[in-house]
């Protein structure tokens, strides 16, 4: 089985891509930095500039069982400070080269008529707003709209979508978080569990997206309770 993945240098790409070589899967991935495992078929590439992600992936002929897109980055900012550079830049990483990737995949899946499982890793943050997230936070709502509407384009020819959308995750995006003890406490307050969670959280639901042949569109919370409510 082969599979295309962004974001595998590091954080929650990383870890699926070490879980899934475990299983045996052969993986391609897209990144800026070199991952971390040396069986991983690595290609250096900005998924901010889509033009070259395409004209990469029109001369990459391999076709796949599944993709995965983990790739992704943030702007804290005030919304009124945020740069149009930086707001495309964040949209284009979080969404617009999902669709890229996508909608090749999906092409030459339809031609060679073979099942596809694509798995967007998404947010809490495409469910609610945060401050000084505007780009960031419109990115993620994007993907989960992405995701739906690929599967509900394309399930009847056995190409499924899923997203995942984690809370907050320990991974080295976020480890500033949890230098500050105050800005802790504030998380394990928020989490109804009590603690923030890690890569290895969000394995199973990998496994689940591309295994499961029912499930398709479906958005997997993994937040500790974070999104069920917060104090008065």
């Amino acid at each position: 089985m082969r599979v295309l993945m962004t974001g595998v240098s590091s954080g929650i790409g990383a870890g699926i891509a070490i879980s899934l070589l475990k299983q045996g899967w052969s993986i391609t991935g897209i990144d800026a930095k070199q991952p971390q495992a040396p069986t991983i078929e690595y290609h250096c590439l900005d998924l901010s500039n889509l033009q070259l992600l395409a004209e990469f992936l029109d001369e990459h002929q391999n076709e796949y069982d599944a993709l995965i897109n983990c790739a992704g980055i943030r702007e804290i900012c005030n919304p009124c400070d945020l740069s149009l550079d930086e707001w495309t830049r964040v949209m284009n990483v979080n969404v617009g080269a999902c669709f890229v990737l996508a909608q090749s995949v999906i092409k030459k899946a339809i031609k060679s008529q073979k099942k596809l499982s694509i798995v967007n890793i998404a947010s809490i943050s495409g469910l609610q707003a945060e401050q000084d997230r505007a780009a960031y936070i419109t990115s993620k709502f994007g993907l989960i709209g992405l995701t739906k509407q690929l599967a509900f384009q394309f399930g009847q020819q056995g190409i499924r979508t899923n997203a995942i959308a984690p809370g907050v995750i320990e991974t080295p995006l976020t480890q500033d978080y949890f230098k500050d003890e105050a800005h802790a406490a504030k998380i394990r307050r928020s989490t109804p569990v009590g603690y923030w969670g890690q890569v290895e959280h969000l394995l199973p639901l990998v496994d689940l997206c591309l295994n499961n042949t029912y499930m398709n569109g479906a958005v997997l919370v993994c937040d500790g309770g974070w999104t069920t409510g917060k104090e008065i």
